[in-house]
């Protein structure tokens, strides 16, 4: 009877292991979507000084979740988010707004694809 017990209680630990896991990595992934949008926004209000420091503050937050998301995402796309973050302040010019506009989305499919990534591990 007490193995059954323990068996439930470990299972329902793991569960609530698996949910707050779940939520970190959806809260990480919308909040650097977000903060992506909002600097690419600036480009289109012309502040690009700000959308650069903006790029480059993501880029940074991005690097430190990396190191608690890749235990629970593919590396490989979290290497990918990471990649494409480090060239995006260097679009952020006024030559640049279409290819600009083409990586932010890239970016924000591929952090995307890090919640997914996340569900495929199990």
């Amino acid at each position: 009877m007490k193995r059954n017990l323990y068996a439930v209680l470990i299972l329902l630990f793991l569960g609530g292991v698996l949910g707050g896991c779940r939520l970190y990595v959806r809260h990480t992934t919308q909040q650097l979507q977000s903060r992506v949008q909002s600097a690419y926004e600036q480009t289109l209000r012309q502040d690009y000084s700000g959308a650069r420091r903006s790029f480059r503050d993501v880029q940074q937050e991005c690097r430190k979740a990396s190191k608690i998301l890749g235990w629970m995402v593919r590396r490989t796309a979290l290497e990918r988010v990471n990649e494409t973050m480090a060239i995006l302040a260097e679009y952020a010019n006024a030559e640049n707004q279409a290819d600009l506009a083409v990586e932010t989305a890239r970016v924000c499919e591929q952090i995307e694809q890090l919640e997914n990534s996340f569900w495929g591990s199990f």
